[in-house]
């Protein structure tokens, strides 16, 4: 097993790096959109005629919401950079990788697809596009990775 000098194990090593960046991209738009998410928030409980206390509470969710789905997104992310990582470098783990680069791909299609309905920013969308094809690139390389290795 040459791991370190195929092709398909660059790719996989190349795209994990790749979903790092999308990582640490999609933790500072979430971050410096949080302003936002409290406004949005804030404003919809006003205008339900909310209570000033009433108002904070639904912002505090909200804002709860946001940081609990990146941090649920950030947990798989990292699952999905370390199979790739492990994959790549030592030839191991090939099936978990093959797993959650799949989820992974499923997570970037409903991500769009939320982006898309909610309206979100073209950075967002962007992101998601590329998220998509890292993904799609990561699967195909895991599963001629593995074939290699067999």
């Amino acid at each position: 097993m040459k791991n370190k000098t195929s092709v398909w194990s660059i790719i996989i090593l190349i795209a994990s790096i790749i979903s790092l960046i999308l990582l640490v991209s999609e933790i500072i738009v979430v971050t410096v959109g949080m302003p936002a998410v409290q406004e949005a928030a804030r404003q919809a409980a006003a205008d339900q005629g909310l209570t000033q206390q009433e108002i904070d509470l639904a912002v505090s969710v909200a804002v709860g919401a946001v940081i609990g789905g990146l941090v649920a997104g950030c947990i798989f992310d990292v699952f999905k950079i370390i199979g790739g990582f492990l994959f790549s470098l030592k030839g191991r783990w090939g099936v978990f990788c093959i797993v959650v680069a799949i989820l992974g791909a499923i997570g970037s299609v409903v991500s769009l697809i939320n982006g898309i309905t909610n309206k979100a920013g073209a950075g967002t969308i962007v992101t998601n596009v590329i998220g998509i094809a890292i993904d799609v690139l990561l699967i195909v390389a895991c599963f001629k990775h593995r074939a290699e290795n067999r």
